[in-house]
């Protein structure tokens, strides 16, 4: 049983895989706890009890977290690990998608519908999980990323999408010719989205790949 305060831990919100919303996860020492109950600063001696109750009586590994205006008691919960990874924003899986369906045009139209074929099946092998979720590539070259509701992907399962792009974009048109044709396609977006997608593919390790 711990008890801790905010600076000895993280919080992160983790998309309910059942359900349209989130569920605060804490991490401590490489292990995570969900949260099971919210208690006032009035109410410490309860918090402390419920939290003792179930450490010694129950024999479960929990936390109690003191915060300045509340406390609140987390129960050791095995997850996977990658549930912790936030959910990408919208604008993000939109941008990603314009890109893809920007690279497919362009293979099509400048190499053929040959070469077209080849960077599709390409694109299914090494992105298979990230485009299982939008029903193979036909779903991904079919929808309307801007009208229409997108899996809700994890930030690392976008990274990964670029960076296959990028590569795979590379072996038919050649290193960084086809990024400044590609990013065009991001001008269907709002200028509030499209700055923020840039932005955050700047500070990751991508930047060099799609914006230098």
């Amino acid at each position: 049983m711990f008890l801790l305060t905010p600076e000895d831990i993280e919080i992160t919100q983790v998309q309910h895989p059942k359900k349209a919303s989130k569920v605060p996860i804490l991490s401590y020492q490489g292990q995570t706890f969900r949260l099971l109950s919210i208690f006032s600063a009035q109410r410490q001696t309860e918090a402390q009890a419920a939290w003792r109750q179930m450490a010694e009586g129950e024999g479960k590994l929990c936390v109690l977290l003191e915060e300045p205006f509340r406390y609140s008691l987390w129960r050791q919960v095995r997850i996977d690990m990658g549930r912790l990874h936030p959910v990408a924003p919208v604008a993000y899986a939109q941008a990603c998608v314009l890109l893809a369906q920007s690279l497919y045009r362009d293979v099509e139209q400048l190499l053929g519908a040959q070469q077209a074929k080849k960077f599709g099946a390409a694109l299914e092998i090494s992105l298979a999980q990230e485009l299982s979720s939008m029903g193979g590539l036909g779903g991904l070259l079919r929808v309307n990323p801007l009208s229409e509701k997108l899996p809700q992907w994890a930030e690392d399962d976008l990274r990964a999408l670029l960076l296959h792009l990028h590569r795979l974009a590379a072996q038919f048109f050649g290193r960084n010719r086809f990024v400044s044709r590609a990013l065009l396609s991001l001008d269907d977006l709002p200028e509030d989205d499209k700055a923020m997608f840039l932005s955050w593919v700047r500070l990751s390790l991508l930047g060099h790949l799609w914006l230098e």
